[in-house]
């Protein structure tokens, strides 16, 4: 069984994760609990896989950008599309 690596957000992402609407926030929990389950579950976000700890997660209305460390996620990046 895999490590559970809680989520922790830079205060841009977090604040541009609460700007986003309920809906949209809903999409992105699920999104980054399967995540925090399993780190590698989402794609890297290099596309010349030239650095594997960051990885993309992609909604029908969201995009957010992780970094797998020790332990945790750090979320760094989030854009509403």
């Amino acid at each position: 069984m895999s490590e559970h690596h809680p989520a922790k957000f830079s205060s841009e992402a977090g604040q541009a994760i609460r700007s986003m609407p309920q809906h949209v926030r809903e999409q992105l929990r699920s999104a980054l609990e399967k995540a925090e389950a399993d780190p590698c579950s989402w794609p890297q976000a290099d596309r010349y896989d030239a650095d594997p700890t960051v990885r993309v997660v992609a909604t029908a209305d969201a995009i957010v950008h992780y970094a797998v460390l020790p332990g945790r996620l750090w979320v760094f990046a989030a854009l509403e599309l």
